[in-house]
């Protein structure tokens, strides 16, 4: 049965009902009873946007649980990172994570799609996209053949790139620069189009690695930005807004086919009112933080988007074997 989804993330369909069905080895009556604790591995700091809607999505779960049902938050790259959280997802010793399409990638590489460079104008267009056969069947891929099953996204900003010694105004400015990268292979492959060099590592490392001189740079939208601290070692924010990211919670298959449809469903609604919670909170910092950085003498650089854009035109070449031929143009126009 497939969940009820608000209006403004109808079009979320998780490839469908098959995806959600579960055998009934015990009666749900029996099962309805029995207390679960869920632990939840990510990369984000306490304090930031993301960890604060978990936590929100823990307090409805045990609320409407009657508290049988619990989250565990494990934030900061505790258990790993992302990757080898997505790993432990898979192979069912972590019950949740919540992680890029990007990331997801390198398991159904396809779905990679949806962090893409210049692909979205705003999160509703995202939204859409996820009703699109290519990013239905990516999904059916992620559940049937990697054991991780993906929920309803969050929004998580549109991404930056900050820098030390050198504003971004052209696609040339990078050249030569050592910028960290999520531990994706389209990211890798995004800096190293514009010539730079990529260097990926958890989010956890950024921060030293931008003070100890390791990286020059990295990427994230502004509330992320803020919350790590970055700007404490960094000097110029570049409005290159190349990427705007969903973000995927995504759930052991083992642990979702353990659960009776009725607990299933309260994890669902749990999840999706802390997006509300971390939505709300990422588009609120997008709109002020640029004055609170500027206060604190952030230079702001205005970089030529569509030079970049244009700069990237050799990835979505190289990637339309890896999406499907069409599909980034077909998602784009949607």
């Amino acid at each position: 049965m497939p969940f009820a989804i608000g209006s403004r993330r109808r079009a979320f369909l998780l490839g469908g009902a098959a995806l959600l069905a579960a055998p009934a080895i015990v009666s749900n009556a029996a099962r309805a009873q029995a207390a679960r604790t869920l632990r939840f591995g990510h990369v984000h700091p306490p304090e930031g946007e993301v960890t604060r809607g978990i936590v929100k999505a823990a307090e409805v779960l045990q609320q409407s649980s009657g508290g049988r049902l619990r989250i565990d938050n494990f934030p900061s790259s505790q258990l790993g990172g992302e990757r080898e959280m997505l790993t432990q997802v898979s192979n069912g010793t972590l019950d949740l994570c919540i992680t890029g399409p990007a990331v997801l990638g390198s398991w159904v590489r396809p779905i990679s799609i949806l962090e893409s460079p210049f692909l979205a104008s705003d999160f509703d267009q995202v939204l859409r996209m996820f009703g699109h056969p290519a990013i239905q069947a990516a999904t059916r891929q992620l559940a049937e053949g990697r054991s991780m099953r993906p929920l309803e996204p969050w929004y998580y900003g549109t991404r930056h790139m900050t820098t030390r010694d050198k504003p971004l105004r052209q696609p040339e400015d990078l050249r030569g620069l050592k910028m960290r990268v999520p531990q994706a292979p389209l990211f890798v492959d995004m800096m190293r189009t514009l010539g730079a060099a990529p260097t990926p590592m958890s989010l956890g490392e950024v921060y030293l690695s931008l003070q100890t001189g390791v990286i020059d740079g990295q990427e994230n939208p502004l509330p992320t930005i803020a919350a790590n601290k970055f700007m404490e070692v960094q000097r110029y924010i570049n409005l290159t807004g190349h990427i705007l990211v969903p973000l995927l919670p995504v759930i052991a298959s083992a642990t979702w086919t353990a659960m009776p449809e009725g607990d299933r469903t309260l994890v669902a609604q749990a999840l999706r009112e802390g997006a509300k919670v971390s939505d709300a909170l990422v588009r609120q910092g997008e709109q002020s933080l640029r004055g609170e950085f500027e206060g604190r003498g952030t230079q702001f650089i205005d970089s030529d988007r569509p030079a970049f854009r244009r700069a990237l035109a050799p990835l979505y070449e190289r990637y339309e074997e890896v999406w499907g031929r069409g599909v980034f143009a077909a998602l784009q126009a949607l």
